[in-house]
């Protein structure tokens, strides 16, 4: 028996677009608990980052990490993610200009 992938996603500091990106693929989201053993999605089940810190280091092929660096917590959730991650990829303008998401009004970053 062949074991699936890894699969990892993680919402730090963000306006929460890619969440709501990702579960807009509607029944094709299927297509990725079909090839990924999905580890980690705190928005959508229930994860410790104590089984985080608990895998092998790089035993996560893929991790979408989606949000900005803001606190202490987040720092920790992507320095963890990337030592257990094969490929950590920077998901959204939040994670990939450093976008915080505004007070007030509701909008994205971009």
């Amino acid at each position: 028996m062949t074991t699936k992938p890894k699969f990892a996603m993680y919402w730090a500091a963000s306006c929460g677009g890619c969440e709501i990106a990702v579960l807009n693929t509607h029944e094709k989201i299927l297509d990725v608990d079909a090839n990924f053993d999905v580890v980690f999605w705190p928005v959508a089940m229930d994860a410790k980052y104590k089984d985080v810190e608990a895998m092998e280091d790089g035993s996560i092929l893929l991790t979408l990490f989606n949000g900005g660096i803001r606190n202490d917590e987040n720092e920790h959730i992507a320095k963890l993610l990337r030592q257990k991650s094969k490929i950590l990829v920077a998901f959204g303008s939040c994670a990939c200009e450093g976008c915080i998401p505004r007070t007030g009004k509701s909008q994205s970053c971009r």
